[in-house]
């Protein structure tokens, strides 16, 4: 009985390395990559409901992307150039009704 509990312990650990081991981390491109489509989606739902309002639409996107700006700029995955490039593609970016 002590040798089943024993090996049901080890299982168990042997399981959890095993997950950890193949996690590999992210590279930096990765992380940038999920990052813009992470605020295409936030863009989308978030100014959707401005699609017929052009000028509020205007004033929320311009909004929507200086948090993005404060938030690029406290990021690692992040240097100052590459930050000013996201938002200038982000810019640029048509809202999608998501119908």
């Amino acid at each position: 009985m002590e040798y089943i509990i024993i090996l049901i312990m080890l299982g168990f650990l042997y399981l959890i390395f095993k997950s950890n081991l193949k996690s590999q981390p992210k590279s930096k491109e990765q992380k940038q990559g999920e990052i813009y489509e992470e605020y295409k989606r936030t863009m989308d739902s978030e100014l959707s409901n401005y699609l017929n309002d052009k000028d509020t639409l205007v004033q929320k996107k311009t909004a929507l992307l200086k948090v993005f700006a404060g938030e690029l700029h406290r990021n690692m995955f992040f240097d100052e150039q590459e930050t000013r490039e996201l938002i200038q593609k982000l810019a640029k970016y048509e809202v999608n009704s998501g119908k």
